[in-house]
């Protein structure tokens, strides 16, 4: 027995070895932040982990409220979304808080992890650099990186998710480029190795690799970090009221951003997102990131480009309409976080959550229709 655990000690030890000599060291880290407890992958409370940069709240401005009593969700409805895994649930009408409630010990301090909603965090960082003459969304790519000179591959095909560069987006595989992007240091010799295999412009695909991309644009143009940009450009301005913190790989410096995820904030700070974007991009009647952007960000990519067919996605964001015809807007992530946007119905609404059900309606999770539906059903 002795001489098996010897043995077995001596295999786990190599194979321990082997992988930091070839690179995948980061697999036992980022088994340790999910396996080891109880998940098959990533979560929204994955904070303690990460190294990051904060963004300051410096400005605070409370919501106002006049919350509606925890009964205006029936019993049903709130049943259904506790066992969706949700861990927050946020209705503002016309500006106001109107309802709030928490699951699975949250609260309206607990910061969570964006997952993918960061993406559109990003692409707003990219307007206020446009706003500022950092770039165009038609510069091709190669203006700014030297390794794409001569590519017929714009800024707006990245916001668009149209690069067709082979990133991947599979986040069960640890040894795929999303796991490495999320767990590795090094983000930018990993991104380094990718390049075009086709040309771009025609297909939509999916794929973080083009949100890391925007992000080495604008920080390599401007000699600011994406988190500077967010922070000085609408975190502080939108008057946040608690401090954001924003994962990081910070082998080198200044620290880079993984910025397709791990924007850790409160319920109520992202709702602020939500606002910004039904209010044109405006903040209590200050422009921060130019209309005529923000009405780019929320347009169906074939509106802009009929080669393409996607009718669900804009700038790293989802669209879509409602059964009676309200557009809406949705930062996405991974587990089921949302921060929706309904213009027309003066509404913007806010859900947190350790799982979603799989469903999809029109390109998206059935959970953000739902959640819609929750929120009018309170306001009624």
């Amino acid at each position: 027995m002795k001489r098996f655990i010897k043995g077995f000690l001596a295999f786990v030890g190599a194979l321990v070895l082997l992988s930091w000599v070839t690179g995948y060291g980061y697999i036992w880290g980022g088994m340790r932040e999910t396996y080891f407890r109880g998940w098959k992958n990533s979560n929204i409370d994955d904070l303690e982990f990460r190294d990051v940069v904060t963004l300051p709240a410096v400005n605070p401005q409370p919501w106002p409220e006049a919350l509606l009593p925890e009964s205006a969700l029936s019993e049903a409805s709130a049943e259904a979304m506790d066992a969706s895994l949700a861990a927050s649930f946020l209705v503002i009408f016309r500006d106001t808080i109107r309802y709030e409630r928490y699951w699975r010990g949250h609260d309206r301090s607990t910061r969570t992890n964006s997952f993918s909603m960061a993406k559109t965090i990003t692409a707003l960082a990219v307007g206020l650099a446009a706003d500022q003459g950092v770039l165009t969304v038609n510069d091709p790519v190669g203006d700014h990186l030297e390794r794409f000179a001569g590519a017929d591959l714009t800024v707006e095909h990245l916001l668009q998710m149209r690069s067709h560069i082979p990133f991947g987006e599979n986040y069960k595989n640890p040894f795929a480029f999303m796991a490495k992007s999320y767990y590795k240091d090094g983000l930018r010799d990993l991104l380094a190795e990718y390049t075009l295999s086709e040309p771009a412009g025609t297909d939509w695909k999916y794929q973080g690799g083009n949100t890391m991309l925007l992000e080495e644009i604008v920080s390599s143009g401007s000699g600011r970090t994406l988190s500077d940009w967010i922070a000085r450009g609408l975190w502080g301005p939108m008057g946040a009221e608690s401090d954001a913190h924003w994962g990081v790989d910070d082998s080198v410096d200044p620290p880079v951003e993984r910025c397709f995820a791990q924007f850790y904030a409160t319920t109520r700070d992202f709702a602020r997102f939500g606002k910004l974007l039904s209010d044109s991009g405006r903040w209590n009647g200050r422009q921060l990131v130019s209309a005529a952007y923000i009405e780019r960000l929320l347009t169906p990519v074939n509106a802009l480009d009929p080669a393409c067919d996607a009718t669900h996605y804009g700038y790293q964001i989802w669209l879509g309409t409602t059964d009676d015809g309200a557009a809406f807007s949705v930062l996405e992530g991974h587990r089921g976080q949302f921060v929706i946007s309904v213009p027309a119905l003066d509404l913007v609404v806010v859900r947190t959550g350790y799982d979603k059900p799989s469903d999809k309606i029109r390109h998206l999770p059935g959970e953000v229709y739902r959640v819609i539906d929750f929120a009018r059903e309170v306001l009624k």
